[in-house]
């Protein structure tokens, strides 16, 4: 083809050279793009520590992302990926704004898993950092943190073949986010009824609208809605067994903190934020007319554990439900009327029949009294562990949970 075009006359010249050139880049290696890369956790704390799996796809044109044999650097870079690795640069900022900063995670932590994953650890502490050479450097500005009065930061992961500034190639691009670590600094109330429903307020620092949860005890709180200036977030309990001295923690993208170290410092000792559970329930509904015979839905915690007398015998050894005049006392207060168990539902729910119309139990000992319905007034619904007069003793304590108000009245 040349040759021919050699003969051509005026633009046969350019002709000619643009050919040559088409023919001596088809030749040349295909350049490989970088790929994305997905990452077991996009979020961590500031100060890092956390170590994350990142993945790619291979494709067609890069079958083989992380070859056998291969040693990947991985560095954290506050701007676009570059496409050669960085030197080490000191973390800057202005107000919440990152405007510097690179640093190479520690190249011991750096695992080529297989050829599309890579295992390596967000950068914490002093390390020995390489220079272009591989020589070790004195450039070392320590793990990755929060400067100015920035409460997250969003970081790009760069994943090269090599840590040299300038031949290295740049093989995967990701972001991570590292957030302030939260704190506790109260509860209101800190406390909660077995059968949950309590509305709390948690107050601290470090919460964000986004990837925030709460739990107690490992049950998770419902409905959390934080405020936008992340020093507080209110939530609703869940149903949990009557204990005291329980963890509530928060979680978010800058870690967990824990109600017992609220501070989030294991080196300081300051005072724990400890939660409880009380002996409750919450019942529906909570008024009948008098005289009438009503069903009972009642929530709570623990009944799957219990063993609930169906025979309508208010003294047996299993589990009642009892309608109590005042608080509830096995050996001279046991209850008026009885609301017999139908079903247990859940750990957290069981349905029962109050008869108000029948003849009412004597308080003191549970026998009938003929021709006496239950009379208007306030009482409160409570479930025993045991009908058995005895079992009111602290080797077998008798409540698992009262505290639901139930009125008897014209209406």
């Amino acid at each position: 083809m040349t040759s021919r075009t050699a003969r051509l006359a005026g633009g046969g010249v350019a002709f000619v050279t643009l050919t040559a050139l088409m023919l001596a880049a088809s030749t040349l290696p295909a350049s490989a793009a970088a790929l994305p890369m997905t990452l077991s956790s996009v979020t961590g704390p500031s100060g890092g520590g956390s170590t994350v799996l990142g993945s790619v796809t291979a494709t067609s044109s890069v079958p083989i992302p992380f070859p056998a044999g291969t040693q990947p650097t991985v560095q954290f870079q506050y701007a676009a990926c570059s496409a050669s690795a960085q030197p080490v640069t000191q973390i800057a900022g202005t107000g919440t704004t990152l405007t510097a900063g690179v640093l190479t995670v520690d190249p011991a932590t750096v695992k080529r898993v297989t050829t599309t994953k890579v295992l390596f650890q967000v950068p914490s502490g002093p390390y020995p950092a390489q220079d272009a050479d591989g020589n070790p450097s004195t450039v070392n500005p320590g793990g990755l943190v929060l400067v100015g009065a920035q409460t997250s930061a969003r970081w790009n992961v760069c994943v090269y073949d090599s840590g040299s500034t300038t031949a290295s190639t740049l093989l995967a691009t990701s972001s991570y986010t590292v957030a302030v670590p939260p704190t506790i600094t109260s509860i209101i109330p800190a406390s909660s009824p077995a059968g949950g429903g309590q509305l709390i307020t948690v107050n601290g620092t470090g919460f964000t609208a986004a990837g925030t949860t709460v739990s107690i005890d490992g049950v998770a709180l419902t409905d959390v809605r934080v405020a936008a200036n992340g020093l507080s977030l209110s939530a609703t309990t869940g149903p949990h067994a009557a204990a005291s001295g329980l963890a509530l923690t928060v979680s978010t993208p800058g870690g967990p903190v824990s109600s017992l170290n609220p501070d989030n410092d294991d080196t300081t000792a300051d005072a724990p934020i400890p939660f409880a559970y009380s002996n409750g329930i919450v019942i529906a509904p909570n008024t009948a007319v008098s005289g009438s015979a009503v069903t009972l839905d009642v929530g709570g915690a623990g009944f799957s554990q219990l063993t609930f007398d169906q025979g309508g015998t208010p003294t047996s050894g299993q589990a009642h439900v009892f309608l109590v005049k005042d608080a509830y006392d096995p050996a001279a207060n046991r209850g008026v009327a009885e609301c017999v168990v139908l079903s247990v539902i859940s750990d957290n729910e069981l349905v029962c029949s109050l008869d108000l119309s029948a003849d009412q139990l004597n308080p003191s000992d549970s026998s009938t009294v003929a021709g006496v319905p239950v009379a208007e007034g306030a009482y409160i619904v409570t479930v025993v562990a045991s009908g058995d007069p005895a079992a009111g003793s602290t080797a077998k304590p008798t409540i698992v949970s009262s505290g639901a108000t139930f009125t008897v009245g014209p209406y």
